[in-house]
């Protein structure tokens, strides 16, 4: 995944304290510089008129758009800053090699917690893929924070359900539903060995709890919610007052 290079994701230069910002075609507006830096009038952009502007101008890296001013890339940028003085062709450079650097460390450090992870959600899902995961080793994986309400919020919206007796009873843990086997997605396994739901997620059941992490972990946090102040409500009378 490109993490850096969309448009919206350029950052930033600072120059002297104030802050600039491309727009979304990776152009620095030169007029806004000028401006902000109260660079002299001699060194506006409308005033730089030299064969590297020209050739700028060619080449796309320099843009004169009515009523927004003159746009330039990077090189542009950089290029006119030398046409404005040897200082604040510095200052220019040094703001985009800082931009550059933090880009750099932002995207080390994205990597190094994504290597971190690979290993394990690699082998996670390739067991998946096998004899398939116990329902918290699938929550580890799709994102769905606690494993154990996750299954009583999915049995409350009527998605997973409990396994009765022949007298409508309740017994063992909440399961996917028969359509949720016969397709797949889950798999029945012994109880044993730490998997005692009776159950595995298969590849097909994991893909699906990725696509439902969000929802379910909001379904969660609003069950969550809901018995607390059920909860709070039970010690109060009628009249507000606290019950001990």
């Amino acid at each position: 995944m490109n993490m850096i290079n969309k448009p919206t994701d350029l950052l930033p230069i600072v120059i002297d304290g104030h802050t600039f910002t491309a727009n979304q075609d990776r152009m620095w507006n030169l007029n806004e510089v000028h401006r902000q830096l109260g660079l002299p009038d001699t060194k506006a952009p409308s005033q730089w008129r030299n064969a590297v502007a020209d050739e700028l101008r060619a080449s796309a890296n320099l843009q004169i758009i009515d009523k927004v001013g003159t746009l330039a890339t990077e090189p542009g940028t950089i290029a006119y800053a030398m046409w404005v003085s040897t200082d604040f062709y510095l200052m220019v450079v040094h703001a985009f090699v800082a931009m550059r650097n933090s880009a750099v460390g932002e995207l080390r450090s994205a990597k190094t917690l994504l290597d971190a992870n690979m290993p394990k959600a690699s082998a996670l899902d390739m067991k998946a893929r096998g004899a398939g995961l116990t329902w918290t080793e699938a929550c580890r994986v799709a994102g769905i924070q606690q494993p154990r309400l996750a299954l009583e919020a999915l049995v409350s919206v009527k998605v997973f359900v409990y396994p009765v007796d022949n007298f409508g009873t309740r017994e063992g843990s909440p399961r996917p539903p028969k359509a949720g086997f016969d397709s797949g997605a889950f798999v029945r396994a012994s109880s044993d060995f730490g998997n005692r739901e009776g159950w595995r997620v298969k590849t097909a059941g994991l893909d699906w709890l990725r696509s439902k992490a969000e929802k379910i972990n909001l379904t969660v946090a609003e069950t969550k919610a809901a018995k607390a102040r059920a909860k709070s409500k039970d010690k109060t009378d009628r009249w507000g007052r606290v019950t001990k």
